[in-house]
């Protein structure tokens, strides 16, 4: 009995730990960047467009109709909204508590599979890669339909292996559910990965029997319950809904150059090795080590097998994809910490030494060209404030080539674990300086425009976005803005609705420039000096400038506030 309650306080101990030290690294400076754009700064103003609607069937972005994803993440964001207020930190909240919630559900997973030190690595290497990270801290969909398609898959693999009816229903249903919310995050891929993952390694571990066990049909059933009535429901307010969100968003944009972001196949090599350091250096050994070399071994081997899959085949799905964005394959992360987590213990176990050390060696290399990339970047490149960027990513640099010279003595003194351990320490000050680097890189953020203008406008003032749409421009005004010659994504809507008023063209937008009514416009650089080539006799006054863009006004304005990064 003593034993039982000591085992069970040292999950909570655990859990507590973990929760305490990705939970620091995540949530801090979580509201000191501005929105990135374009992904930040549109599921930001279309959960805060569903507060204002107070419509949370059909999704609207710039009050244009937007069918692109589902609307499961905009009502958790509805929520933080709800409960935080209208800041970045409510709106980022979501992802970094969905983030945790997925290393701690590693953690569980890996040591009920293996042991707690494999468990604790695990969860440790994946809340402190380079992507997983980042991702943590954006507003968008990736790391949420990540985290539920990891809950889904652990929820079966350990259902297959539990001995209690209760218990396996429970991770059935759990599974189920985990399933549905993935489909509501992000479509199809949501039933579509976890399905192809699991058939396949059915056939290779010959565990179809297991099926009659797993309580499919009500599993099902809770799946559909959850995935299927916003589907109904949108569809029956929005009959384009189907085809454009079935075919054009799911089928065509998997299978046709021109919908979508087109990369070579092997764009997600390169990105793998990047988005997974410092880790990325034992992931070849991981697979290797655990990789089966007979059908005997895919038997015995099961749960190595299930990670591998899991990774490869959703890394080849998308590396077919004509459609391709860098966080598509963080689902992949998941899987391969656990392999390198469960890599690193046997290491330690078995006092490997020359294989360990190569890796190590690999490592010291890797974040020895990491360091100095950057510390060249913010002298090369155009940046607002290249002074405090190069602060903060010259200590980020410092603080990682320290921190891996150590990690790699204790490795060549053969104490793994203490190597394991420094590595971990190092990832995590080197991805807060990283991060803290950040504002002062940012050169596509429009807010210094907007903290100008927003203090001077009327309910009766115009707003135009010039040739092109700054997704965060109504976020931050909070208010619907013109916008000049573009469609994009919002092509769909706009065929449906009437937006004749805000989507607007050429001549419009000079009737209404030379009219009474005051406009402000926001264009680049580029577009200004066109458009003072082009309309030598309209009279524009300038107002301010970011590094990129420019801000104008058809009348004479009084400016209350100073620019902060401007010329």
């Amino acid at each position: 009995m003593m034993q039982s309650t000591s085992k069970s306080s040292s999950w909570w101990i655990d859990i507590l730990f973990l929760s305490l030290i990705l939970g620091g690294l995540f949530f801090i400076l979580l509201g000191n960047r501005l929105l990135f754009v374009p992904d930040e700064g549109r599921y930001a103003e279309i959960a805060r467009e569903m507060i204002v609607s107070h419509d949370y069937i059909t999704p609207y972005l710039n009050s244009v109709k937007y069918f692109e994803k589902p609307a499961l993440f905009y009502w958790l964001e509805s929520v933080a909204i709800y409960l935080g207020g209208l800041n970045l930190w409510s709106l980022r909240s979501v992802n970094v508590l969905l983030g945790l919630l997925g290393c701690i559900l590693t953690y569980c997973t890996t040591r009920k599979l293996y042991d707690r030190t494999t468990g604790l690595f695990a969860a440790l290497i994946l809340g402190t890669n380079l992507l997983y990270f980042v991702m943590v801290h954006m507003i968008s969909l990736d790391l949420p339909v990540t985290v539920f398609l990891t809950l889904t898959l652990y929820a079966f693999l350990l259902s297959t292996q539990e001995a209690h009816d209760f218990a396996r229903r429970w991770l059935m249903w759990g599974a189920a559910i985990a399933a549905a919310c993935a489909v509501m995050t992000k479509g199809l891929i949501g039933m579509v990965f976890p399905g192809m993952i699991i058939i396949v390694w059915l056939m290779l571990t010959g565990g179809w029997p297991q099926l009659k066990k797993l309580y499919l049909p009500s599993s099902i059933l809770i799946f559909f319950l959850i995935a299927a009535p916003w589907h109904i429901l949108v569809g029956q307010r929005n009959p384009e809904f189907y085809y454009f969100y079935f075919i054009r968003q799911h089928l065509l944009r998997y299978t046709m150059l021109k919908i979508g972001h087109y990369q070579p196949t092997w764009f997600f090599i390169p990105n793998l090795i990047l988005g997974f350091f410092p880790w990325v250096v034992f992931l070849p050994l991981a697979i290797v080590k655990t990789f089966p070399r007979s059908w005997q071994q895919c038997k015995k081997n099961k749960n190595e097998l299930f990670f591998i899959l899991w990774a490869t085949l959703i890394f080849i799905f998308f590396s077919f994809s004509k459609s391709k964005l860098i966080p598509y394959i963080l689902p992949v992360f998941p899987p391969i910490a656990i392999l390198v987590a469960h890599y690193l213990r046997q290491a330690i176990l078995n006092k490997s030494k020359l294989e360990i050390k190569i890796c190590y060696v690999s490592l010291l290399i890797f974040s020895t060209l990491i360091s100095c990339a950057l510390f060249i970047f913010p002298h090369k490149l155009a940046i607002p404030d290249p002074k405090t960027a190069g602060i903060y990513l010259g200590l980020a640099a410092i603080f990682l080539m320290i921190g891996i010279m150590i990690a790699t003595y204790y490795a060549f003194k053969n104490y793994i674990k203490f190597a394991v351990i420094s590595i971990i320490a190092t990832a995590w000050i080197f991805l807060s300086f990283f991060h803290a680097a950040l504002p002062a890189m940012d050169t596509r953020t429009i807010a210094p425009l907007t903290a100008l203008l927003k203090p001077i406008l009327t309910p009766e003032d115009e707003i135009t976005a010039y040739n092109q749409y700054y997704q965060d421009l109504p976020f931050y005004l909070e208010r619907r803005v013109n916008i000049l010659n573009w469609k994009n994504e919002l092509r769909l809507g706009m065929e449906y609705q009437d937006t004749s008023e805000w989507m607007i063209k050429d001549p419009i937008f000079l009737q209404r420039w030379n009219s009474q009514k005051r406009m402000f416009a926001i264009m680049s650089k580029e577009e200004y000096q066109k458009f003072q080539t082009k309309y030598l006799q309209r009279k524009a006054y300038w107002l301010g400038e970011t590094l990129t863009n420019v801000l104008i006004s058809n009348q004479p304005v009084h400016v209350r506030k100073p620019m902060n990064n401007a010329k």
